[in-house]
């Protein structure tokens, strides 16, 4: 396969644009900043791999782990997320303990998410 030649790779490229098309319906759906469009892209990958398709018997993370993925941590990109303030000092007892912030993908290998924080 010839470098730079995306006519040669179809498959690949269909799937990026579909990929780019999901994210920009999300960002637009639910109002969220354009400078958040990779983690859009990563999430909607994300859901892509563990979701069903047609052409394909399985979802692909069945085919790689041999099992069924698990959906119940699955959340909506730019859903409200509460942040809990840990290891934090807080001067006062009735202080808030922790922040509402916006959802925007899952973190790699750690069972943790990464949140959009508007104020810094």
């Amino acid at each position: 396969m010839a470098p730079y030649s995306p006519s040669q790779n179809g498959v690949v490229e269909r799937m990026n644009r579909t990929l780019v098309e999901l994210a920009c319906a999300i960002l637009l759906g639910q109002d969220v900043p354009e400078f958040l469009w990779e983690p859009a892209v990563v999430h909607t990958a994300y859901l892509r791999n563990h979701s069903f398709s047609h052409s394909v018997p399985a979802t692909l993370y069945k085919q790689m782990n041999k099992k069924k993925p698990d959906v119940m941590h699955l959340k909506e990109f730019s859903a409200p997320v509460w942040i809990l303030l840990q290891g934090q000092k807080l001067p006062q007892k009735l202080l808030q303990k922790s922040h509402h912030k916006m959802f925007i993908g899952f973190d790699d290998g750690a069972k943790a998410v990464r949140y959009y924080n508007p104020d810094s």
